[in-house]
């Protein structure tokens, strides 16, 4: 965020002195402009988040006919008749639908919520009334499933490769389109060096842009590989050092696995945080199919939507 805030305030002291021809400051509004945005979105919700860091949870069990959803959005009945109203990804909600119980951080209208095995919350609002045009959701079975026919997993992995897609297109979209006016600003004007230093940043920029569109459309087209293992594989862990969350998405694990026939590894994991966190918790971790020797495996949670990768050392 500070970097982001300082290169706009680059910008704009390039335009008053006298960038105004120059496109280099377009290039840091447009780019660093919409980042810096972003993260003062974020910085505002963690700073009402940590306001009720010191309050505990309440539980909210769903009744059958008290959940109903309209794409992302979802409406929950209260006891009191009002609904609570929050956004939830494909794995999440098809969790919910099965578990109907959530967990409500905070009083009032505005509210956070996350569901159950989870380490991240999203922001809720309760209103008098559910979404316009929701409809009742299905009940999603909760008995054990084997992990190529888990409709959390299946979920939560689509919306994965959905949105791998799709910023690999905005990416590679934007890219293309600054390479495009790269070339074609074969005038400098007025800006003289501003102009060209411009170029060249937005020529440099783009082709970082056409490059992680390209891995996140390659990594799309890895995640819909389906999934053909046949059943759960629990191996006993023991980690190098205390788990600590973090607030990021990705976290690596080390320490010790012991297999179900009594063989012992080193383990290197890295997973979502929700699913290092329920491996911290309960000194188990989930293997969808039995691992080959030497080649790394997906670890998962049965019925969750946290997956992780699972590599012996």
């Amino acid at each position: 965020m500070g970097l982001s805030g300082a290169l706009v305030l680059l910008g704009v002291l390039l335009m008053l002195t006298g960038g105004w021809g120059s496109t280099l400051p377009y290039f840091y509004f447009g780019v660093f402009g919409g980042l810096l945005a972003m993260w003062t979105y974020v910085l505002v919700l963690y700073r009402r988040v940590r306001s009720l860091f010191g309050e505990p949870y309440h539980r909210l069990d769903i009744a059958a006919d008290g959940l109903f959803t309209k794409g992302s959005r979802v409406s929950v009945r209260l006891p009191d008749g009002r609904w609570l109203r929050t956004r939830l990804t494909d794995g999440p909600r098809v969790q919910l639908a099965g578990q109907r119980r959530l967990w409500v951080l905070g009083t009032g209208r505005r509210v956070f919520v996350r569901v159950p095995g989870a380490m991240w919350l999203r922001a809720a609002r309760i209103e008098d009334a559910p979404v316009a045009g929701a409809v009742p959701a299905e009940l999603v079975a909760r008995h054990p499933t084997p992990p190529s026919h888990d409709p959390v997993i299946a979920a939560h992995r689509a919306f994965q490769a959905r949105r791998s897609a799709v910023s690999g297109v905005a990416f590679l979209a934007v890219g293309a389109a600054g390479l495009a006016f790269a070339a074609s600003a074969a005038d400098p004007g007025s800006g003289g060096i501003a102009d060209a230093a411009g170029v060249g940043g937005i020529a440099g920029g783009s082709a970082v842009f056409l490059m992680l569109g390209l891995l996140m459309a390659v990594g799309s087209l890895r995640i819909r590989r389906p999934i053909t293992e046949d059943g759960w594989v629990e191996l006993r862990i023991a980690l190098d050092t205390p788990f600590v969350p973090r607030a990021r998405s990705a976290v690596r694990l080390t320490g010790w696995a012991l297999y179900p026939d009594g063989r012992q590894t080193r383990f290197r994991l890295t997973a979502d945080i929700s699913l290092a966190a329920n491996v911290a918790m309960t000194g188990q971790l989930w293997l969808l199919g039995y691992p080959q020797p030497g080649k790394p495996a997906k670890a998962g949670l049965p019925g969750h939507p946290c997956l992780g990768s699972f590599r012996p050392a």
